[in-house]
């Protein structure tokens, strides 16, 4: 299996105990304890045991014991994993009572046979088994990456200290436990048959029977490892403990199947530190840890994970989520760092500017900047300019309309552009005649004859007058008082 934490945290129970390890990627053991299940209450065990463990950086497995397994060594006509899985997901029913949906199924390759063609063990396990402990677990406050098989785990780490090579003869390892035995065969770093024998420390310590029985099983045990097909046989047979309890059944084991019969306690190869050490010397006297032991030091070798499918597809969809979260975060990252480099070559490229090229034009800048106070200038005196040609075009049109006999006393002109002209005629018929023509002009409008009267002028009667209108093209004049300055005479 694919490790992905720091830590690996390794479970094994049964009715009445748990039993919990923990160990680094590399293998070493850095914990271990146990404890006893009370009123049934596996959920409360477990978080007793697992309170000075470091869960949260730990992929959690749970070990798998041989006797809820049914195991079966099978040739299938593929290589391609996949394939191999559907091939056996339909072969599985053959080999267990119960029904497609009840069972969870895994594999260990052992070999390839012939071309095009793979050997496997295949494990099968009741779903309920597991999904028990995925509750209990969950109950507890803890998740469960999968559950592997524990025999596995015992035949890779003895492959593994034994050194075996390729093809070598196949090795019986004998696991015995309080109240019952793994029989192992592995050959090729891995296991090629495993049966769970249910005689253990407690039956050879009080039974008579009990050596025996062991042995009977043994027997029938590498007999149905014959009837698999399997042609090579062990040759030598390695029990995993010393235990004081098993007497002189090594020794009868070799007279009767005629191996090579050695005592190999597992505890002599862990690497742990000494407080594990001195605890599997105290407390696992008489019941072996083998089991959450091994599956711990090669739980990243081991091929049998089994887990409900469903449990698959969830973490298969919150990894997808997590890669998804990991994606976006890259993205956004990406986007601030090219902003950030962009507005820093803005912010370069000003500063360039700022000491390059205004300082190499400064002088240029100043003789635009006099330049443009100029424009200014000229632009305020055409405008004012402007202004007052109005009033001198009013006062050359005055001057062309105004007949001989008609003269103005006064002219004035406010900021409106209305004109008020005063003045005398010789006769009022005359003052008409000039109304007309002011009206007729396209620099007048709005022409009215503000009063008329008659008066004594020079010994005479004259009519005097005032006219006001406004013109009709002046914006914005500024205003003009004359008075007594404009006389007409021809």
């Amino acid at each position: 299996m694919k490790l992905t934490k720091s830590h690996v945290i390794t479970i094994s129970a049964n009715s009445t105990q748990v039993r919990a390890a923990q160990f680094s990627r590399a293998g070493f053991a850095e914990k271990i304890a146990k404890k006893n299940i009370e009123n049934g209450a596996m959920d409360v065990a477990l978080r007793s045991v697992l309170a000075g463990f470091d869960a949260k950086n730990s992929a959690i497995l749970w070990v798998l014991p041989g006797d809820v397994a049914t195991t079966k060594n099978i040739e299938v006509p593929s290589v391609d994993p996949s394939e191999i899985e559907s091939i056996l997901a339909l072969q599985a029913v053959r080999y267990t009572p119960f029904n497609k949906d009840e069972i969870l199924i895994s594999y260990i390759r052992t070999g390839s046979p012939k071309p095009n063609f793979t050997r496997v063990l295949l494990v099968v396990v009741k779903r309920d088994a597991v999904k028990d402990k995925i509750a209990a677990l969950k109950s507890a406050g803890f998740n469960m990456e999968t559950a592997l098989f524990a025999t596995e785990g015992i035949a890779r780490l003895y492959a593994q200290q034994l050194g075996g090579k390729k093809n070598e003869s196949p090795v019986a390892l004998i696991d015995v436990n309080l109240q019952n035995t793994n029989f192992v065969v592995q050959a090729n770093g891995t296991v090629l048959m495993c049966r769970n024998i249910p005689v253990g420390i407690e039956h050879l310590a009080v039974e008579n029977e009990a050596p025996k029985h062991l042995l009977d099983e043994i027997k029938a045990s590498l007999d149905a490892y014959e009837q698999e097909g399997i042609d090579r046989k062990p040759v030598k047979f390695y029990f995993t403990t010393n235990h004081a309890a098993l007497g002189g059944v090594p020794a009868l084991l070799a007279e009767t199947l005629g191996g090579q019969v050695e005592c190999l306690p597992y505890s002599k190869f862990i690497k742990a530190n000494k407080a594990v050490l001195s605890s599997l010397e105290k407390d696992y006297a008489d019941d072996s840890a083998l089991d959450i032991l091994s599956a711990g030091i090669c739980a990243g070798k081991c091929q049998a994970e089994i887990i409900p499918q469903e449990v698959k597809d969830q973490r298969a969809v919150a990894e997808k989520g997590r890669e998804t979260l990991k994606a976006c975060v890259f993205f956004f990252f990406t986007l601030f760092f090219i902003g950030f480099a962009l507005l820093g070559k803005v912010y370069f490229k000003e500063q360039f500017l700022r000491q390059n090229l205004i300082a190499k034009y400064s002088t240029e800048r100043e003789d635009v900047k006099n330049l443009e106070k100029m424009i200014t200038r000229t632009q305020i005196l055409r405008q004012y300019l402007q202004a007052r040609s109005v009033p001198l075009e009013a006062v050359r049109e005055l001057y062309r309309i105004i007949p001989e006999e008609i003269y103005l006393s006064a002219v004035n002109m406010d900021d409106e552009g209305t004109v008020s002209l005063q003045g005398v005629s010789d006769s009022m018929s005359k003052v008409f005649s000039f109304v007309t023509a002011l009206e007729d002009s396209p620099l007048f409008e709005g022409v009215k004859t503000k009063s008329t009267s008659t008066k004594k002028d020079r010994g005479k009667e004259v009519a005097a007058f005032e006219i006001v209108m406004k013109i009709s093209s002046a914006d914005a004049p500024g205003t003009v008082s004359v008075k007594n300055t404009v006389t007409h005479e021809k």
